[in-house]
């Protein structure tokens, strides 16, 4: 048996086919709701946008500075040292 076309990592299912039993149900729904529509799901479930990377980035910042980190040492820089 050959490899999955769609991930190239796992078996395909028999000899003759093109997917694996993952990749299979991804394209049979991609069949049911259309591909347009499972991209957009998938885009809006597994992608962040700029606007939720900042919130992100700023929410993990609060929790550092929240918590204190005693393992960081802040570094030394030229303008520090003079």
């Amino acid at each position: 048996m050959g490899y999955c076309i769609f991930c190239e990592k796992n078996k395909t299912e028999n000899w003759f086919g093109s997917f694996c039993k993952d990749c299979r149900k991804i394209k049979n729904l991609g069949n049911v709701y259309g591909f347009a529509r499972t991209l957009d799901i998938l885009e809006k479930c597994c992608i962040r946008n700029p606007n939720q990377l900042e919130n992100k980035i700023m929410l993990q910042k609060k929790v550092v500075e929240s918590e204190g980190d005693e393992s960081y040492e802040k570094p030394i820089t030229r303008n520090a040292s003079k």
